[in-house]
């Protein structure tokens, strides 16, 4: 069995759409959570953001992984 590579990558951009209650997934292993221009501007509000989106995206990723690889040992 081979070595795993994880791949993080944390975007932050400028968007019109409106800012959502909660971080979203908009499909397999992207996941969004659009903030207010205010809390843009917070170092502790984008972290907390940041933290909130990460969980799910997280928590997707070990299940996509661990259902890969019992699919593999059945094989």
């Amino acid at each position: 069995m081979g070595n795993y590579k994880i791949r993080v990558n944390v975007e932050i951009v400028e968007c019109d759409e409106p800012s959502t209650a909660s971080p979203q997934q908009v499909r397999n292993g992207l996941f969004e959570f659009n903030i207010s221009s205010e809390q843009a501007q917070s170092i502790d509000d984008c972290e907390q953001a940041l933290l909130e989106t990460n969980y799910p995206a997280i928590r997707s990723a070990i299940s996509q992984h661990l259902e890969n690889l019992s699919k593999k040992k059945l094989n």
